[in-house]
């Protein structure tokens, strides 16, 4: 059952006794060990907390960030949202009191802002456009310059599948690391879909025959495949070194229950490693025995 958002005022602060139920689902004392990726693989720790925070400039404006809060916003801006539950479980393990007080912070100085979810009060985070220009500022100084980063909600009523992402990354994440692979760069459909479409745009004025074989090489330049006339494009890349330090890639789908059964055939036939939420994937576990379909759906 979907549910309604609403962007919330970011200069209201968040307070523990109103998220002591939105940050209780889900919680671990432990921080998720999966949660590692380059430069910004270091989780939070308290004497990121106790540190005198740095100052860094970003244009028109100066901010006050620590380490912490810095890396927090990577995350943000590399999933575009995350919910507050879900960083605080992860980023800072299970640490409600300064996941608040860090986020309240952020919020404050206009760098993040949050959408509340109705009527369970979840609450969600994306970066303010202030917020991703301090971050590609500042990510300018040896970071990992590859990596995107995205600011804002897209469509609200898809917040919750948005956020979800963050979830699907750290399942993944924990089987290529306990592998002893290194998971290397996330990329969201977003940046799949935005290359892609650019190309395609070119392409209509082509006869039929040409535009089918123009797209399927397209896809493949961009390791996909077309099904049905369609490329198809996971909700999630990971590109990670495998033990030997060789290049490898793996595409992610999140599945909801409302998927009808020839979008679940497709990204099957696309190869997609499909996942779902475990009440999802009770639903669709049906589909596994369909001969279009042949495939485990992963719970997270």
């Amino acid at each position: 059952m979907g549910r309604d958002f609403s962007p919330d005022d970011e200069r209201e602060p968040l307070y523990p006794r109103t998220e002591n139920a939105a940050l209780g689902r889900g919680g671990s004392d432990q921080a998720d060990p999966t949660h590692t990726r380059g430069a910004r693989s270091q989780r939070s720790t308290s004497s990121d907390f106790r540190n005198p925070r740095s100052r860094d400039e970003a244009p028109e404006r100066s901010y006050e960030v620590n380490e912490s809060q810095a890396k927090t916003m990577g995350d943000i801006g590399t999933f575009r949202t995350i919910a507050l539950r879900d960083l605080t479980r992860v980023r800072y393990a299970g640490n409600e009191k300064q996941a608040l007080e860090e986020v309240n912070d952020l919020l404050r100085q206009k760098l993040l802002r949050r959408s509340v979810s109705q009527p369970d009060r979840a609450v969600y985070l994306t970066l303010t456009p202030e917020g991703h220009q301090f971050l590609l500022t500042r990510n300018g100084q040896g970071a990992d310059n590859d990596q995107v980063f995205y600011h804002g909600f897209v469509k609200t009523r898809e917040t919750e599948h948005d956020a979800a992402i963050y979830q699907l990354f750290q399942k993944e994440a924990g089987n290529i690391i306990s592998s002893g692979a290194k998971v290397t760069r996330v990329i969201l459909d977003f940046e799949l879909k935005k290359s892609i479409n650019r190309k395609l745009a070119g392409l209509s004025s082509l006869p039929q025959e040409e535009q089918a074989e123009r797209k399927a090489e397209l896809a493949f330049e961009h390791g996909l495949t077309v099904v049905n006339g369609k490329i198809q494009i996971p909700d999630l890349r990971l590109e990670y070194e495998d033990q030997n330090h060789n290049p490898a890639k793996v595409d992610l789908e999140l599945a909801t229950g409302h998927y009808r059964h020839g979008s679940l055939a497709a990204k099957s036939s696309a190869g997609f490693k499909i996942y779902a939420s475990a009440s999802d994937a009770a639903r669709l576990r049906p589909a596994v025995a369909d001969p279009e379909i042949m495939q485990e759906i992963f719970s997270l």
